[in-house]
Order: C-alpha cells, then structure tokens, then sequence
C-alpha cells in the first residue's frame, strides 16, 4: 500500500511526468457515476412509496449498494483513464476494502431520504456523508495502487477536491428535495439534475485530487503480495459493476411491480366487494355495448343472473325503440372519445325478465383503457318511489282542497303546516298561525278547551274531539268540532299530530233529519226522548255560551190503587195527550214539552237568568201542575209528581242532568203547592 502525504507544491519539484487521460475511459467514468446516481435517487423515491417495512429495508439496501457502487466504479474507471509513467498495480485486498466507505456513506444518506418530509439538517447532513464518502473512498483507492515511490498531494489542490465533493453533494440532496418531495414530482429533463450534481462531486473530488498527485521515486523492492494489473482491475470493475447493477436493478424493479401488484389487487378488491355490496345497480359494457359486468343489485333489478346476461347486448334490457337506438348512442361517444357524458342521471325505462317495464334512475360514466373504451351504468330502480310521489301528490291535493280545516301540529304542539280550509275558519294568515302553539288559537273561545286534559287524553287513547264556540271578527258565535289524533313512529310514540276543524254551527238537526213520525209520540204528538235530548243538549250549550242557567223537570202520572178503577192503557194515553194540550198554554215559547216514558212528561226550561228566577218558575210549574192534578182524575190518574233540577248546580251532560231531575220526583199535594225538595240546596249554592 502506498503511503499518501501532503505536502506544499512550491516546496517540492514534481518530477511525475503530466499523465494523459483516455477520453472514452473519462467519459466511461461520469456515465457510470452518473448512471447509478440516478439509479440511487430513483429507488429512494420508489421506496418511499413502498407498502410493506420489508420490501422498503430492501428497496434501501439496493439504492445504498447502487449508489456505493458507482463510487467505487467510477474511481477505479478514472484511474485506469490516466496513463500512469511508470506502470501501476494495485493490491486486491485494499482494493476490495476501499468500496466500504462508499456503501457505508451511501446506506446514510438513503437512509435519511425515507421520512416524509426530510429536514434541512437531515439533508445537509446526507450530503456531508455521502462527500465524505467519497473522499474516502477516493484516496482508500490511491492508497491500494503499488508505484515505485511515495505519493505526495497538494495541499490546496487537496482541500478544493474535498469542499467541491461535499458542496455539490449537499446541493445534489437539496435539490432533490426541492423536486421530488417538497412540491410534486417533477418529470422531464429536471428530473435529473440531482444526479448530475452527485456526478459533479464524485468527478470533482476524483480528478482534482489526482491533479494534486505528485510522486517521489524510491528504490524499487519486490513486491510482497499478489498484485492486480491495471487491465485485469479493469475486467474485475466492470464486470463487477455491470453484474451488481443489474442485480440490483432486477431486485428493485421486481420490488416495485411486486408492490403495483399487490396494490392493483388490494383495489381490484375492494372495488368488487363495493360493487357487489352496493344497493344500486352496476352494469359495465364495452365499445361494442356488450356486458362485462353485472352485480347482485341489478340481478334483482332486472331478474336475469349474471351468468345469463355476460356477453350479451345491453339492449336486451332496454324497451323498443331504446334497444335499437342504443349501439348507435355508443358508436357516437366512441367516436368522439373526449366528448363527456353528462353527469346528472335520467329515468329511462328498462325491461325485467318477465316483461314488465319499470322505471329506472340512470347514471352513466366513460372511462379510456388500454383495452378500449368502457361505459359503467348506475342504476336503482324508482318503481317504488314513483308510487310513494303518487301518493303525496293525492295526499297534498286532498290536503290542499279538502273542506276541512287540517293542521299539521309537532310534537311541541306548534303548528308547523295548515291547510287553506284551516286558515279559513280560524281567519289566519299563514304567517300568523305557522309556529304558533295549537292551544294559543282558542284562547278567547267561550269555553277553551282543557289542553293539559286534550294532550293527556290524545297520548292515552290517541284520539281527542270536541266542539268548542267561538266568536268571528263581526262578532257572530260559530261553533267549531276539533279532533286531534296523534302521528306515531316505529316506536308507537307520537312525533306529530293531525288536527281536523269543522264547522258545525249550520249542521242540520234531527228534525232534518229524520221523518216527523220517527221524532214524535204517536199518541200525544209530542217530541218523544231523542228528539228531546238533541233539544235539550243544544240548549245546554247555548245556556253555557251565554252564562244562563238551564233547567229540566220531569212529570210523572200515578194511576189509581184501586185494581177496579185502574184506568187501561187507551185512557191512561187520553190523560197524556189532555196534558199535551194544556201544559203548552201555561209555559214560555222557548220551553220544550215531551213524552219521556209511558207515565212520564219531561220539559227543558231554558234562559234561567239567577236562582230566584229558577225558584219562581219551580213554584209557578207546581202550582198549575196541582190545577192539572184534579183535572186528570177522570182519566184514572190519581197523583202527578215532580222533579226538578238545574245547571245551578254544575251538571256536566243532558243525560245526567235529566237523572238528577227524576231522582228528584215528589208527589204534588192539593194545596198550596209546595217549593221543590232541591230549592234549599240551590239557595244554598246559587
């Protein structure tokens, strides 16, 4: 091994003849270093890209031993380009150790490329490797070389070829930053570059340093180990170089398209499972429009098995005339292959197995591959929801034109929708009523309705109806029916409610109705107890609309003990119809007369102003009810009774205020005429 010295040029005469270079070895040198820096930066990029640790840890030995290697190669192919006086060998062991610093500096600087976003210290600090590595590898290759002599170096010379080496190898990683991991990837000739400053700095560092090479002559002593002739280090490099590098190329290119295999399979996957999970339809056809692909949804779409469809025209799904304008649609787009389809689906009609027709949605997209053009067909079919559209349009016509007045109230119990009918009776505009609270429109009804009862009533027994009396803005009284019955979801609990208003106030009334005969007595002539109980409960409402009070009393005829003076049926309704005519005569105009039971007589005294007004009328009926009493008795009947009660005492229905009237019955004596049992009670609570 030679020793290497550093010396001052003017200190010392050269007496190393001027070495010529072989141009095709020089330029040999910087395409070999220029060949494996591009190779090197190559697989880095590559390997950042890589999908699994393993094959990235051998993606990074294969750039270290390419870009080692072309260090290594392209010193020992420059120094075979310098004619050397006198002739050069070298020793193979050193020689083969010299190629260490180059991988080592080389596995660094890969190494340091692998984050995603490599910082300015990492990559100054792979470009100082990499330099240094040279340089040691450069002048581990001088120290291999056997000359007859000390080499000696210039000292300026030698540190310029060691500043160029780590300036151009820092500026080789920076800029391969800048184009390749900071902003996009950048192709063309600029792609390139960083290798050519890694080429710069190995032909920097390799010819200064051998421009700095001066040799002193020493006595010449038979060499100790086997030595390596110039041409045979030449064979040995290149075949070495070529061999590695090819290796080395193989290995990372089956790496790479092992990784797009691996990729192009995991997509291949997953595309299909998306295609055979998905709920629409997915049918793909070629230029000549027949089907390649055929998932599960549109086997139920359109009845036919993937099998039985594969290589057929698309047509056979399509209803005529479709089926035969459609391979002219398809010759059209593949003769004007940058012409889009539109985006936006259409209905088309598409034809089942069996014949039906069924409305279809369809999207269509047009992709190039290397095979031709392929068209790929969304589609879901719409037969159920062209049905459910049928539906809400009938729905919202008849909530539009319905006599009725609907509102749609939410669970709030805001109203959130409202028909015109709706609008009309409560005379609201629709800004005015949208988002108001349903109670708040019956506030000023004569009677509002109980809400805390309504909602109660409503969540239990889902329905809830009531009428309720109003007053218009001229101030006439209107009465109002409103039903209100809950909209239930999965979980039978209500999330909206449908209220329905009617007005009732010109609804006709039984006698309307119903024939005269079917509402009348036949023997008396008077209202029989249906016709009385309509009166009687439409009065109830009128005497609570206009705070009066309303009275009824019942009249009960008492035959004869005596079995031989019971009177018969045929005078017992001769007594009733006597009183038929006479009672009217003694009562007001808008009191109501009527047979209640065979033996019994019942009156709706309405307009009750105060309880001395109800004791007045309670004594004035007994009263004549006494005169009728003796009147009666030639007719069989020995005794009347009466019972009397009234809503001055709170009664809820007609029904029960006529029970509390006959429970109330008493016998009338014949003089003077008492006050009714219930008088004390309603002097008590007026």
């Amino acid at each position: 091994m030679q020793d290497l010295l550093i010396f001052d040029a003017s200190s010392l005469a050269a007496d190393w003849q001027s070495a010529s270079h072989d141009a095709s070895l020089v330029a040999l040198s910087l395409a070999v270093a220029f060949t494996s820096s591009c190779a090197a930066f190559y697989i880095a990029q590559t390997n950042r890209q890589a999908s699994s640790p393993r094959h990235r840890h051998l993606a990074l030995l294969c750039a270290s031993l390419v870009l080692g290697l072309g260090i290594w190669a392209m010193h020992f192919i420059g120094m075979l380009a310098m004619e050397l006086h006198p002739a050069v060998s070298y020793n193979p062991q050193w020689t083969a150790l010299s190629i260490l610093p180059g991988l080592a500096a080389a596995w660094l600087a890969m190494w340091s490329l692998q984050g995603p976003r490599p910082t300015n210290a990492r990559l100054v600090a792979s470009g100082c490797l990499v330099g240094l590595g040279i340089a040691t590898m450069h002048y581990s290759g001088i120290a291999a070389m056997d000359l007859p002599g000390h080499l000696r170096f210039d000292g300026p010379l030698f540190l310029l070829s060691l500043l160029t080496g780590l300036v151009f190898s820092v500026a080789a990683f920076a800029l391969y930053r800048r184009l390749r991991i900071q902003a996009p990837p950048t192709r063309g000739p600029w792609c390139c570059a960083p290798a050519a400053l890694l080429t710069a700095a190995m032909a920097s560092m390799h010819y200064l340093s051998m421009l700095s090479l001066r040799l002193e002559h020493a006595a010449v002593h038979p060499a100790a180990e086997p030595q390596l002739m110039p041409e045979t280090l030449a064979l040995i490099v290149a075949f070495v170089s070529l061999l590695v590098v090819v290796v080395l190329g193989l290995a990372s290119t089956i790496l790479r398209y092992r990784d797009l295999w691996q990729a192009v399979a995991v997509r291949d996957a997953r595309l299909a499972a998306m295609i055979n999970t998905a709920s629409h339809g997915v049918i793909t056809i070629n230029a000549q429009g027949l089907m390649q692909d055929f998932n599960p949804a549109a086997q139920q779409i359109f009845g036919y098995s993937r099998e039985e469809v594969l290589g057929r025209n698309v047509s056979m799904l399509m209803p005529s005339p479709l089926a035969e304008q459609h391979d002219a649609h398809v010759q059209k787009h593949i003769n004007q292959p940058d012409k889009p389809i539109g985006a936006h689906s259409r209905e088309v009609l598409g034809l089942r197995k069996d014949g039906r027709l069924i409305p279809i949605e369809l999207t269509i997209g047009k992709a190039q591959t290397p095979s031709g053009t392929i068209f790929v067909g969304y589609l879901q079919d719409i037969s159920e929801r062209k049905r459910t559209d049928a539906q809400l349009r009938i729905a919202a016509s008849v909530f539009q034109h319905v006599r009725e007045g609907v509102a749609i109230v939410d669970a709030n119990h805001n109203i959130s929708e409202a028909n015109p009918a709706f609008l009309r009776l409560m005379e609201q505009t629709r800004d005015s009523c949208i988002g108001k609270p349903l109670e708040a429109l019956y506030e000023d009804a004569d009677l509002p309705p109980d809400t805390s009862k309504l909602w109660k009533t409503v969540a239990t027994a889902h329905y809830w109806q009531e009428e309720i009396t109003l007053t218009r803005r001229d101030s006439s009284a209107w009465v109002l029916r409103l039903s209100i019955s809950p909209v239930l979801n999965e979980l039978q609990r209500p999330h909206h409610f449908i209220a329905v208003a009617s007005d009732v106030t010109e609804r006709p009334g039984l006698e309307a109705q119903l024939p005269h005969d079917a509402l009348h007595d036949a023997a008396t002539g008077l209202p029989n107890p249906q016709l009385f109980m309509a009166r009687l409960g439409s009065q109830l409402q009128h005497s609570q609309r206009k705070s009066t009070f309303l009275g009824v009393a019942i009249v009960q005829l008492c035959p004869q003990a005596s079995p031989a003076t019971q009177p018969t049926a045929a005078n017992h309704d001769a007594a009733m119809a006597w009183l038929a005519q006479w009672l009217p005569q003694q009562l007001r105009s808008p009191d109501t007369l009527a047979r209640w039971q065979d033996h019994q007589l019942a009156l709706a005294l309405p307009g009750i102003q105060d309880p001395a007004a109800w004791l007045h009328m309670t004594q004035r009926l007994a009263q004549t009810l006494v005169e009728a009493q003796q009147l009666c008795q030639p007719y069989g009947i020995q005794s009347l009774q009466l019972g009397c009660s009234c809503t001055l005492v709170p009664v809820g229905t007609a029904a029960e205020l006529v029970e509390r009237a006959c429970a109330d019955l008493q016998p009338l004596p014949a003089s003077p005429p008492p006050t009714p049992a219930n008088a004390a009670q309603i002097k008590e609570n007026p």
